[in-house]
């Protein structure tokens, strides 16, 4: 068993808490992602799961083992850095094997471990190069590579892909999913990327301020979003939010002048002028197989923009007149002052 248990974590750098009181679970095997802006706290929990930080409160527990007080090489994990943290005089397979050769692990042994790691991550014609002949997904595989000859039971990633382009990001994240999946690690991974938490993650943990804000499967936080925060953080484009005065006549359910209503872009629909909510075009972003048409709707106070994400073909024109209407179950509603999610009827009835 390799699960993860954090019990009442806090730390503090100066008068700043950084993580504060926080608890969390990793089943054994089981992909989590740490997901918040930056300074929210995710990269020192992960620190701290690694034993590069102390916390000033709480408990760490590795395989139901109290690890708090150990160092980082008894807690039987690995980590892959942002920076991969290669060494520019070594080859590929003496990046790989560093960590075994420091701890004067037996040469039969560690051949054997780096040819595995190499066969996995498709490294074989590459280990006599140095870092400097690779390129940025070939110096993350060496990276990967370094923690799966540690053998070890959990993996921690910190912003692993950050310094790759697009293109290969999408490959690594493919292939790390696979590889932790086909090694059965279980494995804490932080980014700030939405997109690596929702399409890697078994469990997304977005945190916010050094608490977790909530946490779920990605579909949960997606279709119940907890928080004004959550729903403004998780989808591209985020989830629209307004005034619930701004739209009584179509609004599902009663609403109050301290409710916020939210739609996601998908779900807003184009209907003629005079139908649902009375809107204008602003502006068109035609991608291809989809659009995002950005409308205005409301005066004053009251005033706000909606994102609609329709298919790519016929479109409203900027300044043109629309209405804008959502099915009911698209709907979601906010208490302003608090920003938490206000169960719907059905939600409530199935708890």
């Amino acid at each position: 068993m390799s699960a993860v248990a954090l019990r009442g974590i806090s730390k503090r750098f100066g008068d700043a808490p950084a993580v504060q009181g926080l608890d969390l679970d990793v089943a054994s095997g089981e992909f989590v992602a740490l997901l918040g802006p930056s300074g929210c706290g995710k990269s020192t929990t992960l620190r701290i799961i690694a034993a590069l930080e102390q916390p000033d409160e709480g408990r760490i527990e590795i395989a139901d083992r109290d690890v708090t007080a150990l160092p980082p090489s008894a807690r039987g994990v690995a980590m892959v850095f942002q920076n991969y943290a290669l060494f520019p005089h070594l080859t590929v397979a003496e990046n790989i094997v560093f960590g075994l050769t420091v701890r004067r692990v037996e040469r039969a042994e560690r051949e054997r471990r780096l040819a595995r790691a190499a066969g996995l991550l498709g490294l074989e014609a590459l280990l006599s190069r140095k870092p400097a002949q690779l390129s940025g997904g070939q110096r993350q595989r060496v990276a990967l590579g370094r923690a799966i000859v540690a053998e070890a039971p959990v993996c921690l990633m910190d912003e692993p892909l950050s310094n790759l382009d697009a293109q290969l990001r999408q490959q690594m994240r493919s292939e790390i999913r696979e590889l932790q999946q086909r090694l059965g690690m279980t494995m804490v991974y932080v980014t700030h990327d939405q997109t690596e938490a929702m399409t890697m993650a078994d469990r997304v943990v977005l945190m916010r301020a050094g608490r977790v804000e909530q946490h779920g499967t990605p579909q949960a936080l997606y279709e119940q979003p907890a928080s004004t925060f959550v729903a403004g953080f998780i989808g591209a484009p985020a989830m629209n939010l307004f005034d619930a005065a701004l739209a009584p006549a179509v609004l599902r359910g009663a609403a109050t002048d301290d409710t916020l209503i939210g739609v996601r872009p998908e779900q807003l629909q184009f209907g003629a002028q005079g139908e649902g909510l009375p809107a204008k075009v602003a502006t068109v972003e035609y991608l291809g197989a989809e659009s995002l048409v950005v409308c205005e709707a409301g005066t004053g106070e009251h005033a706000t923009r909606l994102v609609v994400r329709s298919p790519g073909g016929s479109l409203p024109r900027r300044g043109e007149a629309v209405g804008l209407r959502w099915p009911p179950a698209a709907q979601h509603a906010f208490n302003r002052a608090s920003g938490r999610r206000i169960p719907s009827t059905h939600e409530e009835t199935t708890r």
